[in-house]
C-alpha cells in the first residue's frame, strides 16, 4: 500500500461512521492491533474551543523539556498528516501508508469513521516511535469518543465548553458537558478552563467527584497588554508572553499552566523555562493566525458561536482598521446567527462557497449579514478581498470555516 492507496482506503470510511452507543467498536480494533494505546501516557484535552493551543502550549513543554512527545489534533489543517506529529515533525507519507496497511488488516467492516481509522495509525505510530508522552485531542464529545480508549491520563483537560455538535452531544450546555466531562478517569486529575458557565463548571465538578479525580479550575489571570499580534499576563504571581492573538488565548496558557502542574506531579520534569518557551513559539495554522503583509491578512477556522465571539472580541483590538471579511461556513453549523454576530465588526463581507461539499451557498450565508455583502466563490472572494483590503489599508480577515482555512492557505505562498 503507498500514500494515496492508504488515503482512498481512510476516506472509503464515512467521517461520523455508524452511530456508537458504547467504545466497544474502537476496543476492538485496538484489542486486534495489541492494544498500543496502554503502553503510552497521554495528556488528554477535550472541549468546545481552544483544544488545538492547549495541547500546543502543553506539547511545546514537554518537547522543550527534551520528551518525545506525539501530538494528535483535528481536522488537518494544510494536509492529512499534520494531524499526527512527533516533536512538531509530521508523520511520514511512507509511514501512513505502511501503518494504514496494518490498520486495514485489523479492522473488520465499513462501519468504523475516518477518524477512528486515524487514530489507530497515530497510536501505533507513538508506540513504535517510543514516544515518552502524547497530547491527545478528542475528535468529538469525551465521553463516547474514540480517544476515550486510553485508561489513565496523566491529566485530563476540560477547555471552554459551548454549544456545538448538539446532535450528538445535546442540547442543553450540562448535556455537552456531561459528555466532554467523560474523559476524566478515576483517581487522574483534571483541569477545566476558567470562564465556562455555571452549568457546566457544576457538571464537571460533578463528574469529576463522582470517579474521585482531583479537579483545578485556574483562577483569573491579570492581563498586562494585549495586541493582534500578542499578548502578556501575569499568573501565580509570573510573568508571561505568548505570541498567539486574543484573551481566549490567555485563558487556554493559563489552562496549561495548571495542566503543566498535573503533569510535573506525576512525576514529569517540566521547567517553568520550558513553558515560557512553548508560550512564545506556539503557532496554529488557522487559529487567529496573523500573517503580516500587504495587507496584513488574519485567518481563523473558528466555526461555532463560541469561536465567532472570541473572533469578534479578538477583532475589537483592530477596530480603528478597516476589516474586509471573506467568510464561508458549512450547513452543520449555527451559520445565520454566526453571521450576525460577524456583522458587528467587519465592514465589508465576502460570502463565499466552493470550499466544501457541506458549505453554505454564498447568496444563503448573506442574508445573515446586515453589513455591505458580495459573494463569490472562494478563489475569486480571496484574491478580491486582499485588493480591496489592500486599496483601503485595512486588514484582511478569512473566516467561518476551517476548510476555508485550509482551502485559502492552499491558494498561495501566504501562510
Amino acid at each position: 500500500m503507498n500514500f494515496s492507496q492508504a488515503m482512498e482506503y481512510i476516506k472509503s470510511f464515512s467521517r461520523p461512521g455508524r452511530p456508537v452507543t458504547d467504545l466497544s467498536r474502537i476496543k476492538g480494533l485496538m484489542d486486534r492491533l495489541g492494544n498500543p494505546q496502554d503502553d503510552l501516557s497521554f495528556v488528554h484535552v477535550a472541549g468546545t474551543n481552544g483544544k488545538g493551543s492547549v495541547v500546543e502550549f502543553c506539547s511545546g513543554a514537554l518537547i522543550e523539556s527534551g520528551y518525545r512527545t506525539g501530538q494528535f489534533t483535528s481536522p488537518f489543517i494544510d494536509c492529512y498528516n499534520d494531524r499526527i506529529r512527533i516533536n512538531g515533525e509530521n508523520i511520514s507519507e511512507e509511514k501512513v501508508a505502511e501503518l494504514c496497511e496494518r490498520v486495514k488488516e485489523a479492522a473488520s467492516g465499513n462501519e468504523y469513521s475516518q477518524f477512528e481509522i486515524t487514530l489507530a495509525i497515530a497510536i501505533l505510530y507513538y508506540r513504535e516511535e517510543s514516544c515518552d508522552i502524547v497530547c491527545l485531542e478528542t475528535g468529538v464529545g469525551g465521553r463516547l469518543d474514540a480517544t476515550n480508549i486510553i485508561k489513565n491520563p496523566v491529566v485530563s483537560i476540560l477547555t471552554s465548553i459551548s454549544f456545538d455538535h448538539v446532535q450528538v452531544l445535546g442540547n442543553t450546555l450540562s448535556a455537552i458537558a456531561a459528555q466532554k466531562a467523560g474523559i476524566i478517569k478515576p483517581g487522574c486529575p483534571a483541569v477545566l478552563s476558567i470562564g465556562n458557565e455555571p452549568e457546566v463548571v457544576n457538571t464537571v465538578k460533578r463528574a469529576a467527584l463522582s470517579v474521585g479525580s482531583s479537579l483545578t479550575i485556574p483562577e483569573a489571570p491579570q492581563i498586562i497588554s494585549e495586541s493582534v499580534y500578542g499578548s502578556e499576563f501575569e499568573y501565580g504571581g509570573c510573568r508571561y508572553k505568548i505570541n498567539m492573538p486574543g484573551e481566549h488565548q490567555i485563558l487556554n496558557a493559563v489552562t496549561a499552566i495548571e495542566a503543566v502542574s498535573a503533569v510535573r506531579r506525576r512525576g514529569f520534569n517540566v521547567p517553568d523555562s520550558a513553558l515560557r518557551k512553548s508560550f512564545e513559539k506556539a503557532r496554529i495554522g488557522a487559529r487567529t493566525e496573523v500573517i503580516k503583509g500587504k495587507p496584513d491578512i488574519i485567518i481563523d477556522g473558528g466555526h461555532n458561536v463560541g469561536g465567532i465571539n472570541a473572533l469578534v472580541k479578538t477583532l475589537e483590538l483592530l477596530k480603528r482598521n478597516r476589516l474586509i471579511a471573506v467568510c464561508g461556513m458549512v450547513n452543520t453549523k449555527d451559520y445565520l446567527h454566526s453571521a450576525s454576530l460577524l456583522s458587528k465588526i467587519f465592514d465589508e463581507v465576502i460570502c463565499v462557497d466552493d470550499f466544501a461539499e457541506n458549505c453554505v451557498k454564498a447568496e444563503e450565508l448573506a442574508k445573515g449579514f446586515n453589513c455591505k455583502v458580495l459573494t463569490m466563490n472562494y478563489r475569486d472572494g480571496f484574491e478580491y478581498g486582499r485588493k480591496k483590503a489592500l486599496l483601503n489599508g485595512g486588514t484582511l480577515v478569512v473566516c467561518g470555516s476551517l476548510y476555508l482555512a485550509s482551502a485559502v492557505r492552499k491558494l498561495s505562498a501566504i501562510c
